[in-house]
């Protein structure tokens, strides 16, 4: 089963957890599914249908952007990342 690494930042909607497993066969599905467990994760990571500025989702070492985009193929084994940018000065 796949499974959604969940970056600190958004570790509130799930309760602390920071890998949660999902059932999806791509991308958009994995974060949908991740919807219904932990309500208000999309919003966070989506926007208006996309990924949102400065936030980037892998596909184990892979950029979705590389990928297909949301609809990226995910299998069994994979593990999707979430990673949000990080700045400062």
């Amino acid at each position: 089963m796949p499974s959604i690494r969940v970056p600190s930042a958004l570790r509130t909607l799930t309760g602390g957890a920071s890998d949660v497993e999902i059932s999806a066969s791509t991308v958009r599905d994995a974060i949908a599914e991740l919807d219904k467990k932990h309500p208000g994760i999309a919003a966070k990571v989506l926007q208006n249908g996309a990924v949102k500025p400065f936030i980037r989702i892998y596909v184990g070492a892979d950029d979705i952007g590389d990928l297909g985009g949301l609809d990226a193929k995910v299998t069994e084994r994979d593990e999707i990342s979430i990673i949000p940018a990080i700045a400062g000065g």
